[in-house]
């Protein structure tokens, strides 16, 4: 395993073979060693690439503490849109300011990816499967499998003009039923807007907050499985 500069990303790759690609974006204010474990345990038999990507932005967590992000978020402004209710407003009523542009930078490593395996699975945590999401919705030939933790709708306007059809890879959605930070609400809708374009998303919810528990993990190690078995 071993760090990169890869196509402009600051990079964790852990080498395996050449059939399988994996890429992961992490969270907000975490960084690219939050998903490394996931190496150890997913789709191990498997021997798949790894590629974490770290966030193209800095962010202050504390006083103390910065973390990483793919763009910027209004905190104060989410924290009145939960507290009022009006949280799915928050990320679909318009294109959030920076998302095309981290879209952009991780499609471009992707592009470079896709030409050395013969397959690629991309997914992200949170506000990493947002931009994950995003890429696939508009570059679908570079994704043979999508996975979404903790994620939410993202502006019915740009999505909407891409997703005409039904997408040509199997998508993973999972998300807490008590998520505290992107309500179920949100996936809900996602996983809906996903149905209504004739995709049909494995979905698992469960009793949690915004995390990934085992659970998950062993629901996403069978799905990514299945794929490559197909």
């Amino acid at each position: 395993m071993n760090s990169e500069n890869f196509e402009g990303l600051d990079t964790i790759i852990s080498k395996g073979g050449d059939d399988i690609a994996i890429v992961v974006l992490h969270g907000y204010g975490a960084n690219n060693q939050d998903f490394v474990p996931f190496s150890k345990v997913v789709l191990k038999s498997k021997n798949p690439t790894w590629y974490f990507f770290n966030g193209i932005l800095p962010t202050m967590m504390g006083p103390y503490e910065t973390g990483r992000c793919w763009f910027p978020i209004d905190m104060e402004g989410l924290e009145k849109s939960l507290n009022s209710g009006s949280f799915t407003k928050f990320f679909t009523s318009s294109v959030p300011d920076g998302l095309i542009d981290a879209s952009s930078k991780v499609t471009k490593a992707l592009e470079s990816i896709r030409g050395k395996f013969d397959k690629v699975y991309l997914g992200g945590f949170s506000q990493g499967s947002m931009i994950c999401a995003d890429v696939a919705f508009h570059n679908s030939h570079l994704v043979d499998k999508l996975f979404l933790l903790s994620s939410t709708m993202v502006s019915d306007e740009r999505w909407n003009k891409t997703c005409l059809n039904k997408l040509p890879f199997p998508i993973f959605q999972s998300h807490g039923i008590q998520d505290p930070v992107l309500p179920i609400q949100g996936a809900i809708n996602l996983k809906s807007f996903l149905e209504n374009t004739d995709n049909d998303p494995t979905y698992v919810e469960f009793p949690g907050a915004h995390e990934v528990p085992l659970e998950v993990v062993n629901k996403l190690e069978l799905f990514l499985r299945e794929s490559n078995e197909d």
